[in-house]
């Protein structure tokens, strides 16, 4: 019979509860490939827009014929523009002010004029939500690595993602990141002594309803493989009782979790990718929006039947919406 001292067996219930909160998949994602550059410019055939910081876009338009192009104009109306209209330029490239919230996108509408003044519209393009801020774009160029920006209702997070040691993890999590599947998820378990975890419910009312996964389970990337450690401020994914059952889920660690390692304890344990480098809400320093989910008043979970415990938001904290950087 094993013995477990108070300690070890909290933190044994801890990781138990942890894995049965991830929804569990069959087959795994071996693949290693590392994710293509910059999924942040959005792309139609003739038409792109790349997401700049303070809710700025920068688009380009590419006509079929741009020797007969005189002048080009974007807008985030629905206003023809006259050919003496302000917003024709000589140029393709263009910056403008986004109008959509962190909810609602900017519909882009593009016109060209040729030399005659003869006015023809181009393209429409749908950006989906607000940018992050020039700060947490200045946090992402800090980084050598992959990064990707989280706007929630207690402010925004960017996290490094390690797609060089965790090249299976970050992969998927990228995938859903420019997939939108996290956008409108919400942050279903919250606690300011273990992690914050989202990715994997939406809300139906008050209650939350599991987001089918859209991919495989992924296989494990331990922390042995990897060499990272589930610390505080760490990005690492969920899962259910097997190992190879990640899916969508993952959770910041809000204080140093070691027992998540891979351990005689633990197990195989949870798969970090990646660490949080900025997060903020208004008039707060950097990594202060995660202590605000975490601190966030909770009632006993309406997810954890069988291992009931107190970490669901009394008030719904939702993912607004994510998208990769660089």
């Amino acid at each position: 019979m094993i013995v477990f001292d108070k300690k070890s067996l909290a933190l044994l219930v801890a990781w138990l509860t942890l894995g049965l909160l991830s929804a569990c998949g069959g087959g795994g994602d071996s693949s290693g490939t590392t994710p293509a550059p910059e999924p942040a410019v959005l792309k139609l055939p003739d038409f792109t827009a790349k997401l700049l910081p303070d809710n700025k876009l920068q688009v380009v338009m590419i006509p079929a014929d741009a020797s007969s192009v005189a002048g080009y104009c974007v807008r985030t109306d629905s206003v023809t523009p006259a050919a003496s209209d302000s917003c024709f330029k000589t140029t393709a490239t263009q910056e403008v002010a986004s109008s959509g919230s962190a909810t609602a996108a900017t519909e882009l509408r593009s016109w060209t004029k040729n030399s005659a003044g003869s006015v023809s519209f181009h393209k429409t393009m749908s950006v989906p939500g607000k940018t992050c801020s020039s700060a947490a774009y200045a946090a992402s160029t800090a980084s050598a690595l992959a990064t990707a920006c989280l706007i929630t209702d207690k402010g925004e997070l960017v996290v490094e993602l390690e797609a060089v040691k965790a090249p299976i993890t970050v992969k998927n999590f990228l995938r859903y990141v420019n997939e939108s599947f996290y956008n409108g998820t919400y942050f279903h378990r919250v606690t300011s002594s273990f992690v914050a975890q989202g990715g994997g419910f939406t809300l139906n009312g008050s209650s939350y309803v599991k987001k089918a996964a859209t991919y495989p389970a992924i296989t494990l990337e331990s922390t042995t493989l990897t060499g990272f450690s589930n610390l505080k401020n760490t990005l690492a994914m969920a899962r259910g009782s097997s190992a190879d059952s990640a899916t969508t889920e993952f959770f910041i660690n809000v204080v140093d979790n070691v027992q998540l390692d891979k351990s005689a304890l633990s197990g195989d344990g949870y798969a970090v990718f990646g660490r949080l480098i900025y997060g903020h809400t208004p008039a707060q320093t950097p990594l202060q929006a995660l202590e605000a989910i975490a601190k966030s008043p909770v009632i006993t979970s309406s997810i954890l039947t069988s291992q009931p415990e107190v970490s669901q938001p009394s008030t719904p904290i939702a993912l607004q919406w994510a998208y990769q950087i660089k």
